[in-house]
């Protein structure tokens, strides 16, 4: 799946984490990047901690009443990407796994973006007074 305007939640730092994540999730099933998937899943797996943990600065700061709720969607997340990472490690058909993991990552961020991240760029930007841009 392809990063789409509609994803864009107006957070520039959170819109922009969000681009990279699909463009290394897009990396997994790019055929020039086959040899490179080992580390396409590290990256993927610092990086989303990485990401979640900004996101969750954010709603630390603006107090956002949701942010328990929404760190335990980033945890499940977390446990999920594990789980397929570690398949993946001792798989011996990894294109299977490699496949299951790209879709779990853009369905499952296509979604949380699409809903729950939403709902907190748009308390954000009400909450801290800025401009949606």
């Amino acid at each position: 799946m392809q990063w789409s305007k509609n994803l864009e939640l107006g957070v520039a730092k959170i819109d922009a984490q969000h681009k990279e994540l699909f463009v290394q999730a897009d990396k997994l099933l790019d055929r020039s990047q086959q040899s490179r998937i080992p580390q396409t899943l590290d990256f993927l797996k610092g990086y989303v901690v990485k990401h979640f943990s900004a996101e969750e600065a954010l709603q630390k700061i603006s107090l956002y009443p949701k942010a328990p709720f929404h760190h335990g969607l980033h945890v499940d997340f977390v446990n999920k990407f594990k789980k397929l990472y570690d398949q993946f490690l001792s798989a011996g058909e990894k294109l299977t796994v490699v496949m299951a993991i790209n879709s779990m990552v853009t369905n499952w961020l296509k979604d949380h973006i699409l809903v729950h991240d939403k709902e907190f760029a748009d308390y954000y930007i009400k909450k801290m007074g800025l401009q949606k841009r």
